[in-house]
């Protein structure tokens, strides 16, 4: 896994440098820099092996300072240890690659390119990749299973593209600059792995976007194509940029639609899945450093240890998060224990109280925007336990969207039966429910039946958005200023889970629930933490169920074989119950998540919270949020009356971000 930067149309050195060199936690092993200054004519692919030495010499050179591009990265070294040292030129000269992500099928895919005459430069997968782009074009991603954000400059064609990969495990950022860096010179672009590399240029606005935050309010992520930064945009999921004469275009490359096929049995799709996870599990051990997992004891962390421990030869490392006493509901150390038992696991615990507090500032550092789920400040420590034991970890990321996990999905199914009853027994049945109170635990009934009373009496797409979001419309309504709504009102408000919900020309309640998921909750907030938490402590986290040929299959299976009224993850715990000790299979879902809401309510933790984060003279002088709304959420918290506790997190991270970017 490494970091990568780079700037088009004015190529400046020194900028990509710095750029780089703030990327330094994605990639501690290495670094390298290119500047393409044109002191070479096109290439011919032809020419023999020692004018290709001369062109990568060349080209590479450290004492050029500027040119049309330059091209940075930091590299954590995983494959090929002895080669893949980037920027790397192809063989023929043509192309320039820098590069983050792993690409599991880079064996087989040299033994077809070496089978059809293609020079290979080293063993890594950078190798592969660049002599793929040499022989199929832009089209080879088509070929890759991996993750990867790429850079690819095309000397020839004097031409960047930028390649994301199809789910969205690698982040990848870019600012359009009409003036150069720095604000003086050509159109250009520039990108990197993260938004802190960007802020280092001149000409990027920084100025927060209020339809990025308003977003944020809704979703706890800012989804793209946006950024919190005005002048900074995300390249989304399975999409490809391409910068030629001082123009960006973008197009999607990529897309995994409900395609529900009938006419098979439920085992009949357990037999053609099955073998197609464990082939996802089995790539994802492909490393020259050993490799762990990450165990919580539940039916996809379960799998995944279980296929890595049949096929290692020593035994495999897992770790796992437990919680003082005030999080005994959350905690799930017994079901991994069962797990690494069963399984003759070297196992590792981590147990977290509520000081993980103070290392809120490092996470929103980690993110450069605010990120308001608090499984990112469990991640970050969990990530950073890791690194003592594996520089690898395999995770169960995407398992739930991929199978139908979420206890949304059920609720999806059984929505339309209660949308049938009367306003009045729904509105009456909400505010009972309302009234009795919200504890602050792991599984509150409460608030999932008011949730989904609440939901039923909205339009499909509205009722999913409803439950996989936060703060409603007519709720960020009341806790912006007026000043700040009309901001978002100019920008526009954006509705990401309801467009993508009614984007597939075909399925289901329950299809369209998790194509939503695939295009929002799974890589901008599950995928986005893990990505960014663990490049924080130099760990690369890798996440089968993210495998697009396993996403492209699920597509295919009806939603009844993966959800039931009263049963997820159908599909999955047929392939693998047999596996598995019995009680993984048959516990209840509880996610990765911890006792905030009970820390909170504690008189010290209150008291630090209300004066650190929550002030409301500090609150008012930013002119963004109504202190009276957060009061009035605060207190029916700390009353019993509602579980706030996600959106004061929000509200929290949002406020640390403020003081330290904006």
């Amino acid at each position: 896994m490494c970091g990568i930067a780079g700037i088009v149309g004015e190529g400046d050195r020194g900028l990509v440098l710095a750029m780089t060199r703030a990327l330094v936690h994605r990639g501690p092993d290495s670094e390298g820099i290119f500047v393409d200054a044109g002191l070479l004519e096109d290439e011919d692919q032809d020419q023999d092996h020692d004018d290709e030495a001369v062109v990568r010499s060349r080209s590479t050179s450290t004492s050029v300072s500027e040119g049309e591009v330059a091209l940075g990265h930091r590299r954590l070294a995983i494959i090929g240890l002895d080669g893949g040292a980037q920027p790397m030129t192809s063989a023929s000269g043509r192309f320039v690659i820098t590069y983050n992500g792993e690409l599991y099928n880079y064996r087989e895919l040299r033994a077809e390119l070496e089978q059809q005459g293609a020079r290979l430069l080293d063993s890594s997968d950078t190798a592969v990749i660049l002599a793929a782009f040499e022989r199929w074009g832009l089209e080879a991603v088509d070929r890759f299973v991996g993750m990867y954000a790429i850079g690819l400059w095309d000397r020839r064609r004097r031409e960047l593209t930028l390649h994301r990969d199809r789910v969205g495990v690698k982040p990848l950022y870019y600012a359009i600059l009409p003036r150069g860096p720095r604000g003086e010179g050509a159109p250009s672009l520039a990108f990197a792995s993260e938004p802190k590399a960007l802020l280092l240029l001149p000409a990027v606005d920084r100025e927060p976007s209020a339809a990025a935050l308003d977003a944020y309010l809704g979703l706890f992520y800012v989804p793209p194509p946006l950024s919190i930064f005005r002048g900074i945009r995300q390249l989304p999921p399975g999409h490809r940029l391409t910068w030629s004469k001082g123009q960006a275009e973008v197009e999607q490359t990529w897309d995994a639609p409900p395609a529900p096929e009938g006419g098979r049995s439920h085992q009949e799709w357990a037999e053609i899945v099955a073998p197609i996870l464990d082939s996802a599990i089995r790539d994802r051990m492909v490393a020259d450093v050993p490799v762990g997992a990450f165990l919580s004891g539940g039916v996809d962390s379960s799998t995944i240890v279980g296929v890595m421990a049949a096929r290692s030869s020593r035994p495999l490392t897992t770790v796992c998060v437990g919680y003082d006493v005030d999080g005994q509901s959350y905690d799930e150390r017994a079901f991994a224990r069962r797990v690494a038992q069963a399984f003759a696991t070297e196992h590792h615990e981590i147990e977290l109280d509520v000081r993980i507090l103070d290392d809120l500032e490092a996470v929103v550092r980690g993110f450069d925007e605010p990120f308001g789920s608090w499984a990112a400040l469990l991640s970050w420590h969990l990530c950073r336990f890791t690194r003592g034991h594996v520089k690898v970890a395999v995770a169960g990321d995407g398992g739930d969207e991929v199978f139908g996990g979420y206890p949304r999905y059920r609720g999806m199914l059984l929505s339309g039966l209660a949308g049938r009853a009367p306003r009045w027994g729904l509105g009456l049945a909400s505010r009972a429910l309302a009234a009795a109170g919200e504890p602050a635990v792991a599984r509150s009934y409460r608030r999932w039946a008011r949730s989904f009373v609440d939901g039923a009496r909205l339009p499909a797409a509205d009722r999913y958005a409803g439950w996989v979001g936060y703060f409603t419309p007519a709720e960020r309504d009341a806790l912006l200023t007026p000043e700040f709504r009309a901001r978002v009102a100019t920008e526009g408000r954006i509705t990401p889970v309801v467009d993508a919900f009614a984007r597939p020309a075909q399925g289901d309640l329950v299809s369209r629930s998790t194509y939503a998921d695939l295009h929002g909750f799974l890589p901008e907030n599950v995928l986005r933490s893990s990505d960014r938490m663990s490049m924080a402590h130099g760990v690369e986290v890798r996440v089968p169920f993210c495998d697009h040929r396993l996403v492209e299959v699920m597509a295919r299976v009806p939603s009844r074989h993966k959800v039931g009224p009263l049963a997820s993850k159908r599909l999955l715990k047929t392939i693998v119950g047999p596996r598995l000790p019995p009680e993984v299979t048959a516990r209840r879902k509880l996610g990765f998540n911890a006792p905030f809401g009970a820390w909170m309510k504690r008189p010290a933790n209150a008291k630090r919270i209300r004066e650190t984060w929550l002030d409301p003279r500090a609150l008012a002088s930013r002119g963004i949020l109504e202190p009276r709304a957060v009061e009035r959420l605060w207190d029916e918290h700390q009353r019993g009356a509602r579980d706030h506790a996600p959106k004061l997190w929000a509200l929290i991270t949002l406020e640390v971000w403020l003081r330290l970017y904006a």
